[in-house]
């Protein structure tokens, strides 16, 4: 076997999806998934249990979200053209979890009192910058290696995966808190267990090289219209993602202070209940991408999940569950309509890892490096701001759903049965 593992074309200019090559693109590309969405949401879980264990002020709390999902938006767009040239995806994802599992473990010596204001900083910076690969460069590998009509869904298989690292990570490490009555046990476990995933991955997808397609004879009034759309894509990515990231960085601060759970298993189960949702919600929208307007379901998911959220917080109980899980149904929908959007409006020669950079890094973590700063400000130094300024922002969420049709119209596949 070659060193070089380049996929050929198939007959109708599709990609081979089946065999060994097949089985290892979709299980190390989800694996990396995995632990990515796992360790990068479980950033927002640690900074509150600073908050709550070591009495971090909401200035340093704003100033590390932010700081670390600036650091996610600016990395890869500025490796991706690199990355593309020398066809280095796979080795790009492993190292992305790698390093950002080492700054997850760095987070370990602010929590034991040293240094704590710099090492927060410094775990905040080196997490953003190693989550910042992931998207970009397993979701390239999926978009050269399944094309067409299923590509949506196995977008959505792989982001399932994500939505699983999400939903357990956070309850995972409060039950490591709990068992072991030490929240610097329970993070150095998982970032072991990240640093393992990354030597499997690089270890299972080596020599992996992503075959650079051919010029399809693009006229430039195509690739004008191509780069529009990417340019807007990119910017509605940035308005829902400050708006709801804005929201969800912030939720561990207001299950602790507003409904008084603090660093409790309590605490993990809500935070588990709001990503387990995108587990289905995943495989459902990654699907429905391949047979409806895309367009019409970004709007959709978008204009539901305000609505959701605006309900999660204006009630109690267990009706107040319900919404925040169906929140998470919709919400953690966008990786698979997003990026299969991206498949539609780049050209074929073009780089596929710098545009999905550009529109889920400098578009989606840039609105994630904004949202927490904004929420940061505007609460004034209050915890129990939380509430209104989350209202403001549903608003805002709003606003994308509407520039979402002016996007051009992806192409729509011929309409087969949901589950045929």
């Amino acid at each position: 076997m070659s060193s070089n593992v380049n996929i050929p074309p198939s007959e109708s200019g599709g990609y081979n999806s089946g065999g060994e090559k097949g089985l290892r693109v979709i299980t190390f590309t989800s694996l990396g998934h995995f632990i990515n969405d796992g360790t990068m949401f479980l950033v927002p879980v640690v900074l509150d249990l600073l908050a709550v264990v070591r009495h971090v002020a909401p200035t340093l709390i704003t100033a590390s979200l932010t700081l670390f999902y600036l650091a996610m938006a600016l990395s890869a767009i500025l490796l991706g053209g690199y990355i593309d040239r020398k066809g280095l995806q796979s080795s790009g994802m492993a190292l992305g979890i790698l390093v950002m599992s080492l700054g997850l473990l760095l987070f370990i010596a602010a929590l034991g009192n040293v240094f704590p204001a710099v090492f927060i900083i410094i775990s905040s910076a080196l997490s953003g910058f190693g989550a910042s690969f992931y998207h970009p460069t397993g979701t390239s590998i999926l978009q050269s290696h399944y094309k067409g009509e299923r590509l949506g869904r196995y977008l959505g298989i792989n982001g399932s995966f994500g939505s699983i690292g999400r939903a357990i990570y956070p309850y995972i490490l409060l039950i490591f808190v709990g068992v072991f009555s030490s929240e610097i046990a329970g993070i150095g476990i998982l970032g072991t267990v990240g640093i393992i995933s990354a030597a499997s991955m690089a270890i299972g997808l080596r020599g992996y090289r992503i075959s650079r397609p051919e010029n399809r004879g693009l006229n430039s009034k195509s690739r004008g219209i191509l780069s529009s759309a990417i340019v807007l894509l990119t910017v509605i990515s940035l308005i829902r993602s400050l708006a709801f990231y804005g929201i969800i960085s912030w939720i561990p601060e207001y299950l602790s202070f507003d409904r008084g759970l603090k660093a409790s298993l309590s605490l993990g189960a809500m935070m588990s209940l709001m990503y387990v949702g995108g587990i289905l919600g995943q495989l459902v929208f990654g699907r429905l991408v391949e047979i409806y307007d895309k367009r019409r379901i970004l709007a959709t998911t978008t204009v539901l999940a305000a609505v959701l959220m605006f309900l999660y917080i204006i009630t109690t109980g267990p009706l107040s569950y319900v919404f925040l899980g169906l929140f998470g149904f919709v919400n953690f929908s966008s990786f698979p309509i997003f990026m299969s959007m991206i498949s539609d409006y780049v050209p074929r020669d073009s780089s596929t890892t710098t545009s999905n950079a550009l529109v889920w890094n400098v578009g989606g973590s840039g609105g994630q490096a904004l949202g927490p700063l904004v929420v940061g400000v505007s609460i004034v130094g209050s915890y129990h701001n939380l509430p209104s300024v989350f209202i403001v922002l549903l608003i805002v969420a709003l606003i994308s759903s509407v520039l979402t049709f002016i996007l051009p119209r992806p192409a729509v596949s011929k309409r087969v049965p949901l589950f045929g």
